[in-house]
């Protein structure tokens, strides 16, 4: 037998139909004006603990936002398996570029090379403040005056990890021609020259110290003895930035919320087990990296609003090594503080 709708009930229908259509849009509607794309170029880095913490302790909920991470892979790390990047998309830059992401972090010495040139992303909040790298050298090398004539690996001249290094090495008494640098992209592989005896030296960060230690390397210092300098920032294009400013700073606000929540003596057992989990790192290792964290003289995490001192003292170091020429640019080139003061900070 056939059934026919009569013309009340096929008019119920579409109604209630539609209903259910214009709800569930405007839902989805909310929901992807709340959410901010991501993008990162790897999983466990500890840089990243005030975005972890700020997921899982609900710090973006409360601010009613949703942070999709987008991840990808860049010319220093392999995406891991099941990773997809943006369709087209490779590197986090590619993925700024044709907009499938909102917002990544980078270096802020890269992104003064990178605006340098002609690109338009902006800092916007603080990622990290200070450099936290270690330069780990072999057993034999006793002190900085012991690495004259020998070969210390860095990252590439003009990044911020390079001239840090170069910096550190002067306070001790070294000066460029007393070293040779060799440039050498991802920890890994920096890791493996230091076993190799090829180099004396290694500038590594967490947890890739661990593996310098194990093979019996000791720290000879701390990149952030040299005078505070800001490390990596959160990047976005201007104009999208402009147009979104509330999803800006919401995020800021519960980037912000974490770096307190990781300062709090309180929920040091909760950072423990957050930072365990996400850097897969046992927990001895995850409290020493945590011990430099907590530590206030090493100003690693303090507030995701920028100090724009900091970004002056960051310009100045390029210019004493030459990577920027004089005059110097303006620190408001790179970095906007305006969202982080409308966000309260």
């Amino acid at each position: 037998m056939r059934t026919y709708l009569l013309p009340f009930a096929v008019a119920g229908f579409l109604a209630v139909g539609v209903t259910d259509i214009g709800f569930c849009g405007s839902a989805w509607a909310a929901d992807a004006a709340n959410t901010l794309r991501y993008g990162i170029d790897d999983e466990q880095n500890i840089n990243r603990l005030p975005q972890v913490v700020a997921e899982r302790e609900g710090l973006f909920a409360h601010e009613g936002l949703k942070v999709d991470l987008i991840p990808f892979r860049s010319a220093f790390r392999t995406r891991a398996a099941g990773q997809v990047p943006a369709a087209g998309a490779t590197t986090v830059r590619e993925g700024m570029a044709q907009g499938s992401i909102d917002m990544a972090r980078q270096q802020l010495p890269l992104l003064i090379n990178d605006v340098m040139a002609g690109g338009k992303f902006v800092g916007v909040a603080v990622t990290a403040s200070n450099p936290l790298y270690f330069l780990v050298a072999r057993p034999e090398i006793k002190s900085f005056a012991d690495l004259k004539g020998k070969t210390v690996t860095i990252t590439n001249p003009h990044d911020g990890i390079t001239i840090w290094t170069r910096k550190l090495l002067a306070l001790h008494g070294l000066k460029n021609e007393d070293v040779q640098l060799k440039n050498i992209a991802g920890s890994e592989a920096r890791v493996a020259c230091l076993k190799s005896g090829e180099c004396a030296g290694a500038t590594l960060d967490q947890p890739a110290i661990f593996e310098g230690l194990d093979a019996g390397g000791h720290t000879l210092g701390l990149t952030n003895e040299i005078a505070p300098q800001l490390y990596q920032v959160d990047i976005v294009n201007p104009d999208w930035a402009s147009a979104h400013r509330d999803l800006v700073m919401k995020y800021i606000r519960a980037t912000n919320a974490a770096m307190a929540f990781i300062r709090d003596p309180k929920n040091k057992e909760e950072v423990v087990k957050v930072t365990m989990a996400f850097t897969k790192q046992p927990e001895n290792h995850s409290r020493q990296m945590l011990a430099y964290i907590w530590d206030p003289k090493n100003r690693v995490f303090q507030s995701s609003a920028p100090n724009m001192n900091a970004v002056r003292a960051a310009i100045s170091l390029l210019g004493e090594y030459d990577v920027l020429k004089q005059p110097l640019p303006a620190p408001e080139r790179f970095v906007d503080p305006a969202y982080a003061k409308a966000a309260g900070l």
